[in-house]
């Protein structure tokens, strides 16, 4: 009778240990690719010096795809340039920025606002343009 009491609680806590453990994979892995979604899109928009419409749908779909979901208008909002128009020049010391907050899966919500505060990913940064006006 105790050997079975011991075998059921060791038995209870390797399980949970484990599905704390995938919990916690499962989190780091969705906001490293968060994560890595936004150093490409503000990669590309360095080197053209705006938000592209088309850059900004594709990896949209990406994120839904992935069953994220957006927290404002779009995943985005707050970026800018966002048009060729008001493109960020290299000879004119123009910085491109880029704010991206995504809603993640319910897991990742829990584990973030336990260890953020917050339910939400959020990344937000500015970086110099690289991009010349080829008339300069």
């Amino acid at each position: 009778m105790v050997k079975t009491k011991v075998f059921l609680l060791c038995l209870t806590v390797i399980v949970t240990l484990f599905s704390m453990i995938l919990c916690m994979e499962l989190y780091a892995l969705e906001r490293s690719i968060a994560r890595g979604i936004y150093t490409d899109v503000l990669d590309e928009m360095q080197d053209i010096g705006y938000l592209h419409s088309g850059l900004a749908e594709y990896y949209t779909g990406e994120m839904i795809s992935l069953g994220w979901e957006t927290v404002q208008e779009d995943f985005f909002a707050g970026s800018s340039p966002r048009d060729e128009v008001g493109r960020a020049r290299k000879e004119r010391n123009e910085m491109v920025s880029l704010t991206m907050t995504i809603r993640p899966s319910r897991l990742s919500q829990w584990i973030h606002y336990v260890i953020e505060g917050e339910t939400d990913f959020h990344f937000a940064g500015s970086r110099p343009s690289e991009y010349f006006d080829p008339g300069w």
